[in-house]
């Protein structure tokens, strides 16, 4: 009960100082607070983003305490926070000569430091603080933003052992645990990040973060089966761990079990709201097993959870010209461009449902924002190709394939389809030359030139020149 009374009494306490201070300003008046009274009314206006309030609490508090470091303090996070931190570190400098073993001025300053890209004096003056602090979680708290600060400096290694080291002490840390995930795919380290959580595991067996880190770690291998094993053990440990259930399914999706897939990411809606992406991955499985109606139904209802879902609007455009909707087919993937309008697989739908209606101009611009947006697509030349081919002419379509051969020289798809278009031509010589430099460098496309023009048996230079490369 007398728990209860005091924090009754405190908040009424704040209550009451918030109003007295706001009545002092309507009125133009000056009331007195003590420092921390004022640091709360500091917080909470801060915490509001009410800039202005903010500074006059500071300012006012600093008129009325004017050695108060701890005020002092707040000004300079105050400075940080609206984008003015060499004025906070001029005050923190001030403080520093004054109280040299006051960690919170080092901390501060790191932060400041580190907001400035200036990741090496952040670590040295957590360094500080670290030596002047005594409690393991604000010691820990400080080591992990050193972590932070290597990170940034891409010094992997080093945050990779600071935080062995933490969760050494306290293998129950989560934090740590996923940061340590993190360092090594940003070290791009699959192999080092699966060993270490194997081994974690032993030791730990019932860290169901550690799974799921590993299932991660597996999933990025492409060890697909090994993924949703460790998925499974996350998911024994702590049931209602809604993320586990969602990488499993990806897992499950990339393995082509749709259906099992599809009943894993339903499951997630069993601990937590449902989400616009799980929908629309639901819909990509009901889209590979050939169920286009539910597919719509899934990415529809992506689209009204969350209407700036662009992947959504995009499989709607899909599903739309499959089934001969081409207006419907348009809408979509205009909702998808509005916005993402650099999206080179969106431009690549959109060109190709106006070159399937005969919108041959707009596909083609459609087909060249594809080319700005993605330069090593090698699909794009051969599809704009056609177009220019059926819309113009065949000369045309044979300079387009030309240009991108250009962007793409090793392209050897532009170099089949070339050999295709120049015999169309009647340019057998410079057929035969494209001809050699496919065979030099990809026998593999031959057949695909014969499956799109399978005339090409009747010259007879051509037969020559496949039998001798295949002699």
């Amino acid at each position: 009960m007398e728990d209860n009374f005091s924090q009754h009494s405190e908040e009424s306490d704040y209550a009451a100082s918030l109003n007295r201070f706001e009545q002092m300003l309507k009125k133009n008046e000056q009331y007195f607070f003590d420092v921390e009274i004022f640091e709360t009314l500091i917080d909470h206006y801060l915490d509001k983003s009410d800039v202005a309030k903010a500074k006059k609490a500071i300012d006012i508090s600093l008129l009325q305490h004017p050695t108060s470091s701890t005020l002092k303090l707040k000004k300079a996070q105050f400075l940080a926070a609206i984008h003015k931190p060499n004025k906070a570190l001029e005050i923190l400098s001030s403080l520093e000569l004054l109280e040299p073993f006051n960690s919170e001025i080092f901390s501060i300053k790191a932060s400041i430091h580190s907001q400035l890209r200036q990741h090496n004096k952040a670590i040295e003056n957590f360094y500080k603080a670290l030596k002047l602090i005594s409690g393991d979680s604000e010691k820990a708290n400080i080591k992990i933003n050193i972590a932070f600060e290597y990170e940034n400096l891409n010094q992997f290694d080093k945050a990779i052992e600071i935080l062995k080291k933490l969760l050494r002490k306290n293998p129950e840390n989560e934090t740590v645990i996923y940061e340590l995930a993190f360092c090594y795919n940003l070290k791009n380290d699959t192999d080092s990040s699966i060993k270490f959580f194997n081994e974690f595991i032993e030791e730990h067996p019932y860290s169901f973060s550690a799974w799921y880190n590993l299932g991660v770690a597996y999933n990025r291998a492409s060890l697909f089966e090994k993924a949703i094993s460790a998925y499974d053990f996350t998911i024994a440990i702590k049931e209602d761990f809604a993320s586990a259930y969602f990488n499993k399914a990806n897992s499950l999706a990339l393995l082509e079990e749709y259906e099992k897939a599809i009943e894993t990411y339903k499951e997630t809606f069993n601990y937590e709201e449902p989400d616009a992406t799980t929908y629309y991955y639901i819909g990509e499985c009901y889209e590979k097993l050939g169920d286009p109606k539910l597919a719509l139904s899934n990415y529809y209802k992506a689209t009204k959870l969350d209407a700036f879902h662009a992947d959504a609007w995009a499989g709607m455009a899909v599903i739309n010209e499959a089934e001969n909707k081409s207006q419907s087919a348009i809408f979509y993937i205009k909702k998808a461009l509005e916005l993402e309008n650099n999206n080179s697989e969106y431009w690549y739908i959109y060109g190709d449902i106006l070159a399937k209606t005969g919108l041959f101009d707009e596909a083609i611009t459609a087909y060249d924002k594809v080319v700005e947006y993605d330069e090593e697509n090698e699909d794009i030349w051969i599809d704009k190709a056609e177009v220019v081919k059926d819309y113009e002419n065949l000369g045309k379509a044979i300079i387009t394939l030309y240009e991108g051969l250009e962007k793409q020289p090793k392209n050897n798809l532009i170099n089949a389809r070339l050999v295709a278009y120049l015999l169309m031509n009647g340019k057998v010589d410079e057929a035969i030359q494209n001809l050699i430099i496919l065979m030099t460098n990809n026998k593999e496309h031959l057949a695909e030139l014969i499956e799109y023009y399978p005339e090409i048996v009747n010259f007879q230079k051509v037969i020559d020149i496949i039998e001798n490369f295949n002699d």
